[in-house]
């Protein structure tokens, strides 16, 4: 196959019935030109021009490749045109998967002030706790807690979110609460787990120790924005992403306990499809939400 350049070149050549002509109007050296000509002469097998001293005249052959090539030339730029400007248009849907708790109290609020600034695009938001599958799912981009294992997805950092250890100032009234993460088996745990196995472990960290505990939580879910409810209405002790409860803490409808043991730290990050030149409302999405966590984290630091 042949490069577009060199077809650009051939017909340049036989507009203006000169390689050095043509040369200059597409800023190359005549030896440039010469070896592209003879490059595409080759691989088409063909002689396009007839040289002389004076001008370039178009063989037979030639002068049906050169009309042929204007053609296409003509299609493609056409097709170039229409994808560049439907990439640079702010309109369609996009679909984003986002975490249960972190969609429903954070991420859908934000997304109201989005689209009232850009009525033109519209939003499909899926909630799930699960890692959905973008392409399968006809999603764009996706939230997700945690060190990702390398993927095709290309992705962006957003926040940290350590895990801490919370309950309900009535739970705290009614039941006391714990020094220590041994003493967390004295309580009602309530746990989030997605996996079929029924080993619940809460990590912590303290004075660069680790420290692993296996809990026995009296109520367990997949949802985490149920867990999230059930510490909130008092039923018990949770382990959640900071992200998912600052708000709670600063309001005073959860309480942070265990202060001197940090839990895991678990980062979100964005993820989205692999594309050299994401198209221009996909970036201007991913801006936002990169925008507002930034704006998120200096609100509300972690403690």
């Amino acid at each position: 196959m042949y490069h577009l350049n060199d077809l650009k070149l051939a017909i340049r050549i036989a507009d203006l019935n000169s390689i050095s002509a043509a040369s200059r109007e597409l800023n190359l050296t005549p030896a440039a030109a010469s070896a592209a000509l003879k490059r595409l002469e080759q691989r088409l097998n063909c002689q396009i021009f007839i040289r002389s001293t004076r001008n370039m005249q178009l063989t037979e052959e030639g002068k049906l490749f050169i009309e042929s090539s204007k053609d296409a030339i003509q299609i493609l730029e056409i097709a170039s045109n229409t994808l560049n400007n439907n990439n640079d248009q702010v309109n369609g849907d996009i679909g984003l998967s986002v975490p249960s708790d972190l969609g429903r109290n954070i991420v859908s609020h934000w997304l109201e002030e989005f689209l009232s600034a850009t009525p033109s695009v519209t939003m499909t938001l899926h909630l799930s706790d699960h890692n959905s599958d973008l392409i399968e799912q006809n999603l764009q981009i996706a939230l997700r807690y945690g060190h990702l294992a390398d993927s095709p997805l290309k992705r962006r950092y957003l926040a940290s979110s350590p895990r801490y250890v919370v309950a309900s100032p009535d739970y705290i009234k009614q039941h006391g609460q714990p020094n220590s993460p041994a003493e967390l088996q004295q309580h009602r745990l309530l746990n989030w787990n997605l996996g079929k196995n029924k080993q619940h472990i809460w990590k912590f960290q303290k004075d660069n120790q680790a420290l692993d505990l296996n809990i026995e939580p009296v109520k367990t879910t997949n949802d985490g924005a149920l867990l999230r409810e059930w510490a909130i209405a008092g039923h018990g002790i949770a382990y959640k992403n900071w992200i998912d409860i600052a708000k709670d803490v600063e309001q005073g409808r959860l309480i942070i306990l265990l202060k001197d043991y940090r839990g895991e730290d678990l980062p979100l990050q964005l993820v989205y499809l692999q594309t050299e030149y994401p198209r221009k409302k996909l970036r201007i999405v991913i801006d936002f939400l990169q925008q507002k966590f930034n704006q998120f984290s200096q609100q509300y630091p972690c403690p």
